[in-house]
């Protein structure tokens, strides 16, 4: 037997019983407090976005606060499909994807899982490119039946395109999209406006991020794809990266005329609280995002809005 077989059935031996220990540990014997949407009756879509986990082997408070967050989403009887905007684990290193991912399918909090990688899933501007992305691919395959071809991709879900864009190079602070990837976003966004379908897009990095100063990313700037989204009528844009705390200043806001999200560290135990996350409720005449924490189980009412849904 070839060692890059043997490798790959010890990788999926060890996920196998990771998974197989966390189903049966007390541990994830949820007690968290249950929700519903505000109008379930009326509700097409439910959805919860987190971000920067940072799953890191030397910091169990991480992973026990990733648990904790699961099953808090998992509460809601209304979520259908849970986004994670990146930064899942520290330093892009097997053991810990293999405790993010597995505990991801140990509780499952929705039907649907949606992985966008980060600066530090790719080893935070260190490491090859090539090979992470790979260990990307096999590992949403592997834990979550979540089949890509490449690290950007699409999902419709109850009639709503779920787009998750990738920054396609090893980078700690720029967001870099090949000519290739807009080429594609265009496609997808098309597709959607001929089926006049509600349109999210989740992405780590701020719009502001993105990088046009290398020769493969020259010619997208910002300003040419916050135009795309706004000109097929992108509901969101929810990222992740910055790490400030959940204010309703900072975090909801507009840029190239796209209604942005930018998600606090989820996981944070040093500047502010862990937990906050957002639930977006999508009905046919609005869409409804509710700020969320998701470890004590309280929605935080004063940073939730809504707006017209434009399709």
């Amino acid at each position: 037997m070839e060692i890059s077989t043997v490798l790959i059935y010890l990788k999926d031996l060890i996920a196998t019983v990771l998974t197989l220990l966390m189903m049966i540990s007390p541990a994830f014997g949820s007690t968290a407090e249950p929700y519903t949407a505000e109008r379930p009756d009326e509700l097409i879509t439910g959805f919860a976005v987190v971000s920067d986990i940072h799953v890191e082997t030397n910091n169990p408070e991480s992973y026990n606060n990733l648990k904790n967050v699961l099953e808090g989403i998992k509460a809601g009887s209304d979520i259908d499909t849970v986004i994670y905007t990146g930064d899942n684990v520290m330093n892009g290193q097997l053991l810990e994807n293999l405790f993010f991912y597995s505990a991801v399918r140990a509780v499952k909090p929705a039907e649907n899982n949606f992985v966008v990688q980060g600066n530090h899933d790719y080893g935070n501007g260190e490491g090859d490119y090539e090979q992470l992305r790979q260990n990307y691919l096999y590992n949403n395959a592997l834990y979550l039946g979540n089949t890509l071809s490449k690290d950007y991709y699409y999902r419709v879900v109850d009639g709503c395109y779920f787009i998750c864009l990738a920054s396609e190079d090893i980078t700690s602070e720029d967001f870099m999209m090949s000519e290739a990837q807009y080429k594609w976003l265009e496609d997808v966004l098309k597709k959607a406006e001929e089926e006049n379908a509600p349109v999210f897009v989740f992405a780590h990095f701020p719009l502001r991020y993105l990088d046009n100063d290398g020769t493969e990313y020259s010619r997208i700037d910002k300003t040419q794809l916050g135009s795309l989204l706004t000109e097929y009528g992108v509901e969101l844009y929810v990222h992740g990266h910055i790490h400030n705390d959940i204010d309703g200043m900072d975090n909801f806001y507009e840029s190239y005329g796209v209604e942005c999200v930018n998600l606090c560290r989820v996981t944070e135990t040093t500047d502010y609280e862990p937990g906050d996350g957002i639930v977006v409720e999508v009905y046919e005449d609005e869409l409804r995002v509710r700020t969320r924490d998701f470890i004590k189980g309280e929605w935080i009412e004063e940073l939730s809005f809504t707006h017209q849904i434009t399709k």
